[in-house]
């Protein structure tokens, strides 16, 4: 009996040995896998961190173009303000300065069309 016993006590250590075995072969397997984990979510941040670094640049490039166009757009608006004066005085243009106007005005656009086109006909 002594010796059955033995033998079991034997058979047991080596079940427990070989179970604490897997279990450190396990936690070794957890901590590369953590490590990997903490590799990427590192590296993920720092792409994140210069992704957003770049949209906040190309923001701010958007946001002075923006502010140019809203000063072109003041610009265009006060012109175009100023359309009814220039219409009413058109109008009260006598007729044949009228129609002197709007030939003198289409001959001078049509040399600066022409002068755009490079000159050639």
């Amino acid at each position: 009996m002594a010796a059955q016993q033995d033998k079991q006590n034997s058979e047991l250590i080596e079940i427990k040995n070989l179970i604490s075995d897997r279990f450190n072969q396990l936690d070794r397997k957890l901590d590369a896998t953590k490590a990997e984990l903490k590799q990427d979510i590192t590296e993920t941040k720092a792409e994140l961190k210069q992704d957003i670094s770049d949209v906040k640049g190309e923001i701010k490039a958007l946001n002075a173009e923006v502010k140019g166009i809203e000063k072109r757009l003041s610009n265009v608006e006060t012109s175009v303000m100023k359309i009814p004066e220039i219409t009413e005085k058109f109008g009260e243009l006598k007729n044949w300065r009228q129609t002197a106007f709007v030939i003198i005005a289409g001959v001078v656009s049509a040399f600066l069309g022409w002068i755009a086109r490079g000159g050639r006909v």
